[in-house]
């Protein structure tokens, strides 16, 4: 298990709102709208990946990737970018999703097995689609980084004002995508943010194990891209350098890399057990520093919302998340044989045996007992 003292990071990072939700800078310009719809955002997140949590314990979702604690960065992130822009996320950017109204049923779905390409069939006209463009959620470490690269240079070439943003991990910047996209986006000076939500794990990995740069933020530097280190749980302090770095890269200042210091109190999916890596101690002290507690806090001092707002709003959200799930369960879910498509040109001996292998288990049989048997020649 890694030492505590090894996981606490240097604070040496800009940040408007305290722990305590106390102002340590000053605050960007919202409007008291927008703010609770920002804390709207975050509470939804949590409860519905509470809910997702519960579908997947009781077999209705396989696996599930929470931002539990992180729900600032890729939110305040996500808030920055105006319609017509393209957001590319990874697994754990859900309250970015949620911001820009990507129907909760579609994801929904998603994690319970059916296929995107005819989840619309099923699911309501009416549903509302976001302004954002956002891509499929990816899962290979770093593959967003140069995609994202291709979209703001195809933008920059064509004459669009349009900005691309997507979301690295810390360990994935172990990846060599990671270097050859930023790379790319120095040399070409595309309009592209690249943010590292930096909580601190690569699954059991310690983010001193993936670095030995006293931060991730200064790799920007060898590049030549700006980069800036935020306090990741902060949502002021990641929506206003997460704006400066889209203004900067919409007015042709070119691309920014921003690491936001968060932290996953969380297990990395539900097939991980994080007990066995870190201790309680860890997670003790990131929960003192929860991004809703402290905007909820800072909210509630300055009169944007009350007890009745956070109660009215919690009924609403339950209702919401409610009728999302209720509408996802009717969405047939997909042929697992679908899992083949679409990966090679023709067919291989190995897909061969995986496609047998599949129907056998399908068939109620011990798909492992005939490696010679029809279908494996």
């Amino acid at each position: 298990m890694a030492l505590w003292s090894e996981q606490k990071p240097a604070e040496d990072f800009y940040r408007v709102l305290a722990p305590d939700g106390t102002l340590v800078n000053e605050p960007p310009g919202l409007e008291e709208g927008e703010l609770r719809e920002l804390y709207r955002t975050m509470k939804l997140t949590k409860r519905f990946e509470d809910k997702a949590l519960k579908l997947q314990r009781a077999g209705e979702v396989s696996i599930i990737s929470r931002c539990r604690g992180e729900e600032a960065t890729p939110l305040g992130a996500a808030a920055a970018l105006e319609p017509g822009d393209w957001c590319l996320p990874l697994y754990r950017q859900r309250s970015g999703l949620v911001y820009w109204n990507v129907p909760l049923e579609r994801q929904l779905v998603g994690l319970m097995g059916a296929e995107p390409e005819t989840i619309d069939e099923h699911l309501p006209d009416d549903l509302e689609e976001p302004d954002v463009n956002f891509s499929p959620i990816y899962v290979p470490l770093g593959s967003n980084l140069p995609n994202t690269v291709g979209s703001a240079l195809a933008d920059k070439l064509n004459g669009r004002d349009t900005v691309s943003l997507t979301f690295v991990g810390d360990g994935s910047t172990s990846e060599g995508d990671f270097h050859e996209a930023l790379n790319f986006a120095g040399v070409f000076d595309v309009p592209a943010v690249f943010v590292c939500q930096n909580n601190q794990w690569a699954i059991s990995v310690p983010a001193h194990r993936q670095t030995a740069s006293e931060t991730f933020a200064q790799k920007g530097d060898a590049y030549g891209i700006p980069n800036e280190r935020v306090d990741g749980n902060d949502i002021f302090a990641v929506y206003e350098k997460a704006k400066e770095a889209v203004d900067r890269a919409r007015n042709g200042g070119g691309p920014t890399f921003i690491e936001c210091v968060t932290y996953r109190i969380v297990e990395h999916n539900t097939a991980d057990e994080p007990s066995v890596y870190r201790d309680e101690e860890q997670r003790e002290y990131w929960l003192e520093r929860d991004p809703i507690d402290r905007f909820e806090a800072y909210l509630l001092e300055e009169g944007v919302i009350d007890a009745d707002t956070i109660d009215a709003m919690e009924d609403a959200i339950d209702e919401r998340i409610d009728e999302a799930v209720e509408i996802a369960r009717d969405v047939p879910t997909s042929s697992p044989e679908l899992m083949f498509e679409n990966h090679l040109r023709g067919t291989s001996w190995k897909e061969r045996h995986q496609r047998a292998e599949l129907q056998r288990e399908l068939d109620g049989k011990n798909p492992f007992v005939d490696w010679t048997g029809e279908g494996f020649e």
